[in-house]
């Protein structure tokens, strides 16, 4: 097989997942650089247009964003797509996310959020509109197969993985891919695996040659109709007793760990499996469960007593984090849809890891060393829980700024469930798993002081994460940073809601309750998937307006906080 591209999973180095062509114009947001004098109103309206329905008026606008009149026109539906659309009760405002498509087909990591409001203007808008889209040459006809596709998707991954008896899931879709100036006719080729080792893998295969023009791994049984639900119990991986759902066989007596979260009126199915710390196995899959893997957990008596304590702690905080979603941001599951929560434990053999596979959470069982179980992390659990959140929303590119927000984005929402859950305000991240030895050692990273910890000079010359966008990592490993630079979203988020003094910048704090909606706010109804730090800032900005209106001309204290915070770490 050629390659245009040598891939890209051969050349990063990886650390801890967790916690793991055009002209364009920016997010229109009436923005300006200081902070302190930014006095725009939220009522600004940025395009009208009477006589249209709410779908028609979003894509009139954003047509108009293309500035050459004779490339206003596509085949087949023109260059923007609505893919999902919700009207916002709170505020009576018109929420709709799109992706811009070159003759019916869609363009990779295109997208744009479009705000109107109860009289159907638009008043915020977000993601960067391609200028030449309609002026390249772009083939839409495919040379090779679907199926062809996924064939050479699967020999290159276990080129390096070694066999895969069985893929929890792959897919494939046809989409144009930007790359280095070029438009290509792709195939979109996303494949998860948990044995021999845990992977989310895209594949861009190019539909006319076969040729892989680039890569990356995107590593964030059966459940019986006659259970009957119980309450059962078991220790955590912590050595405390917890009581959560589980299902009961009426006739062997045996309890199994499928049960089910219930909050705000919704019931979300869980199940949890053991992967056993193999690296390959013959899967005991049941025909009720799809793309299922590992084997069952299970009671060995008749008490509802389970002896997994990776198991009952994956499990366990699984209903936590849904219970935080549902409750704080009445959010149904992860796809918002109720679907299914699937927990794997025991993945690999000392696996220092944690993941979100697309389809699945993953968790490793560390080195007893420098990590403990990352199943027994609430703030890990809500942090890889996000990222299949984020999937299902913004869908934020894993690599460079996007990245960083993604992996950021994940660490803020995956905190704030922990304390929500627990009650306790703490901002390390991964601080119950990192280095057990070690009582009250700190975590793995930190929201309110990042350059608090340490990474390897790889990265950074200061052995330190940086926390401020001028000391941002720029370099091409960890997917171009989205780890290392995590940090300084992470800290804007902690001014927001502690406040405090950075850089000379006085910010005073709004509290979780408020800076969580700002957060799952931009997340859910402005960003997009190529969004950077300045996006991220200016979503949020947007976000705050939304909840507390500007008075007067002046923004609310709450929208000046985060412009204050995001000021301090030098996100302008």
């Amino acid at each position: 097989m050629k390659k245009k591209n040598q891939n890209k999973m051969s050349k990063k180095v990886v650390i801890p997942a967790v916690l793991a062509l055009s002209v364009t114009f920016g997010g229109i947001m009436p923005t300006v650089p200081a902070f302190a004098t930014d006095s725009t109103s939220n009522s600004t309206i940025l395009f009208k247009a009477e006589g249209l329905s709410k779908q028609e008026v979003v894509k009139a606008y954003l047509q108009s964003k293309v500035e050459n009149p004779a490339a206003r026109s596509l085949t087949k539906g023109g260059q923007f797509k609505i893919v999902s659309e919700k009207t916002d009760r709170a505020t009576g405002t018109y929420h709709a996310r799109t992706v811009e498509q070159y003759n019916g087909i869609p363009v990779y990591g295109s997208g744009q959020t479009v705000a109107l409001d109860s009289n159907n203007n638009v008043f915020a808008s977000f993601g960067k509109v391609t200028q030449t889209l309609t002026r390249s040459a772009i083939p839409t006809e495919a040379s090779i197969s679907e199926e062809q596709a996924i064939e050479i998707v699967k020999n290159d991954v276990e080129s390096e993985l070694g066999e895969v008896k069985n893929y929890d899931d792959i897919d494939s879709e046809l989409t144009i891919y930007p790359y280095k100036g070029k438009y290509y006719l792709t195939y979109l080729v996303k494949a998860s695996t948990s044995i021999p080792a845990p992977g989310y893998y895209h594949y861009f295969v190019d539909a006319a040659t076969g040729e892989v023009i680039d890569s990356f791994n995107k590593i964030h049984s059966a459940e019986p109709t006659d259970l009957s639900p119980v309450t059962a119990r078991g220790l955590d991986v912590h050595g405390d007793m917890q009581s959560f759902n589980a299902g009961k066989d009426s006739e062997t007596k045996t309890s199994y760990l499928h049960g089910t979260s219930v909050a705000n009126s919704n019931t979300v199915p869980i199940s949890t499996f053991d992967a056993r710390r193999i690296d390959e196995t013959l899967f005991l899959i049941s025909s009720a469960i799809f793309g299922f893997t590992g084997w069952e957990v299970s009671t060995t008596n008749t008490s509802n007593f389970f002896h997994n304590p990776a198991a009952v702690s994956a499990h366990f905080n699984s209903d936590k984090v849904n219970k935080y979603y549902q409750n704080v941001h009445k959010r149904n599951s992860l796809d918002d849809k109720g679907m299914k929560l699937i927990n794997t434990v025991h993945i690999g053999e000392k696996w220092n890891n944690a993941g979100w596979n697309g389809e699945q959470m993953l968790y490793g069982d560390g080195d007893g060393i420098e990590f403990g179980s990352f199943a027994g992390g609430l703030d890990i659990a809500g942090h890889e829980m996000t990222h299949g959140v984020i999937e299902h929303t913004a869908n934020l590119i894993y690599e460079n700024e996007s990245g960083a927000i993604n992996e950021s984005i994940a660490d803020i929402l995956g905190n704030f469930a922990e304390m929500y859950a627990t009650g306790e305000v703490e901002w390390d991240l991964g601080e119950d798993n990192t280095t057990p030895n070690i009582p009250g050692d700190g975590g793995l990273r930190s929201m309110s002081d990042p350059a608090s910890k340490s990474v390897s000079t790889k990265y950074m010359p200061s052995g330190r994460y940086p926390d401020t966008y001028q000391d941002r990592y720029q370099g091409e490993l960890d997917n171009g940073g989205v780890h290392i630079n995590s940090g300084i979203n992470n800290k804007a988020a902690y001014l927001i809601t502690a406040g405090g003094t950075n850089n000379g910048v006085d910010i005073t704090g709004i509290g979780r309750t408020k800076a969580e909606k700002i957060y799952y706010r931009a997340l859910t109804l402005y960003l997009t998937p190529t969004s950077g730090f300045k996006e991220m800032r200016e979503a949020a900005i947007q976000a705050a307006r939304d909840l507390h209106p500007d008075r007067n001309g002046q923004p609310s204290a709450e929208t000046k906080a985060v412009m204050d915070a995001y000021a301090s770490v030098g996100v302008n």
